[in-house]
């Protein structure tokens, strides 16, 4: 990196603490790209260029030819590349190993696609402009071009949110749609456009971030279109309120639409389980490294086990595990300092009622007023004095 302490100040976050990705980095300054000895034993190689876009792209290429197939993944964020010429940037992808954009094969109907090969060193690259400090992370829309061609050459004045750059590479890294993949993204204004009413549906659908940009990128905007269209030409009179056909009553159609919405339960339950188990996982990290913290500090009764301190704690566990499990997964967080004060606020309101409801239960079966009654810790304070 050019400056470690900026960079180790933008990963100081919640996600990076809990998961112990800080310990794990090393922070080394220089102001080229790492040399094929210093990424000996790497698997993943993510560089972010900033200048001289195509001469280090070049670069990139080189040193990964070099270092041989023990890199199995080469990420590149082109920041700032505004106005790369596209048939310059085309010659540049050339360069590389393994042809970039590959044609999707068309199949017949029913037929399985032919899995792709994946080549010992997959590449993936993303193109922006220049970086919006402001945007927070999906909070923006975008649509992507193939780089090197025509339509992908950057404007000059376009930007592009930081975070939501991170945020594409990072996951196209992962995904398998990503692989010899050269996109250039632009942020989308215009909420009406295709590319932003799918996003805006998949987003409002549940879809998490992976989950979107692999529809994005598989499927898009246009597969999107040509499904809008069909439905058009199939219903010419839906705008007036009917369609031409009555197929909704046909009992294939309603046979069909119950199958399907048992299978769209059973996916959504599966989810929701897998999801569960995650959170209920983490939770029980947070209630073990609490219970080291406060037995060290000496907060814990000596006689208190780890299971009974794990029980007592428990909502509150849930709660930061389900905080911890959006933040990773890129869900959306206002403000973890919000939800916990709101947090606090309802567990004392549930404190107080069960309170009441235990002293309404003891006047019943004494026969005595509820507020006569003295409450345990003013009892406590008696046997005190």
């Amino acid at each position: 990196v050019k400056d470690a302490k900026f960079s180790k100040k933008r990963l100081l976050s919640r996600s990076a603490r809990y998961t112990g990705l800080l310990d794990k980095l090393d922070f080394v300054e220089g102001s080229s790209l790492p040399t094929a000895e210093q990424l000996d034993g790497v698997k993943s190689w993510i560089a972010v260029i900033d200048e001289n876009h195509l001469e280090q792209m070049e670069e990139v290429a080189t040193v990964a030819a070099q270092v041989g197939s023990s890199l199995e993944n080469v990420a590149l964020l082109l920041v700032g590349a505004t106005e790369l010429d596209a048939a310059s940037s085309k010659a540049v992808l050339d360069k590389f190993p393994h042809a970039f954009n590959p044609e999707t094969v068309e199949t017949e109907e029913g037929e399985e696609p032919a899995e792709a090969e994946v080549p010992p060193t997959t590449f993936t690259m993303v193109a922006v402009g220049d970086l919006d400090e402001d945007t927070p992370e999906g909070r923006c829309f975008y649509q992507y071009e193939a780089f090197g061609s025509d339509d992908g050459v950057i404007p000059a004045d376009s930007v592009f949110p930081r975070e939501e750059s991170y945020r594409l590479i990072t996951e196209l890294l992962q995904l398998a749609c990503g692989r010899q993949q050269a996109l250039s993204f632009a942020q989308v204004y215009n909420p009406n456009i295709t590319e932003a009413r799918l996003i805006k549906g998949l987003r409002e659908a549940g879809y998490a971030r992976p989950q979107e940009i692999d529809h994005m990128i598989r499927s898009g905007p246009q597969a999107y279109q040509e499904f809008v269209d069909e439905w058009k030409e199939k219903n010419p009179d839906a705008e007036k309120g009917y369609t031409s056909d009555a197929w909704w009553e046909q009992e294939i159609y309603q046979k069909s639409r119950q199958k399907s919405a048992e299978r769209d339960a059973a996916k959504e339950q599966a989810v929701v389980d897998e999801r569960t188990k995650e959170i209920e996982a983490i939770a029980q990290e947070w209630a073990r490294r609490e219970y080291f913290r406060q037995s060290m500090a000496g907060t814990v009764s000596e006689n208190t086990t780890e299971e009974d301190f794990t029980k007592d704690v428990w909502d509150r566990a849930m709660f930061e595990a389900d905080l911890k499990y959006r933040q990773m997964n890129g869900e959306e967080v206002l403000s973890a300092d919000a939800e916990l004060a709101d947090f606090k606020a309802r567990q004392e309101r549930k404190k107080e009622t069960m309170l009441k409801r235990a002293k309404e239960e003891l006047a019943e079966l004494l026969d005595e007023d509820p507020d006569t009654l003295i409450p345990p810790e003013s009892d406590d304070d008696e046997k005190k004095e």
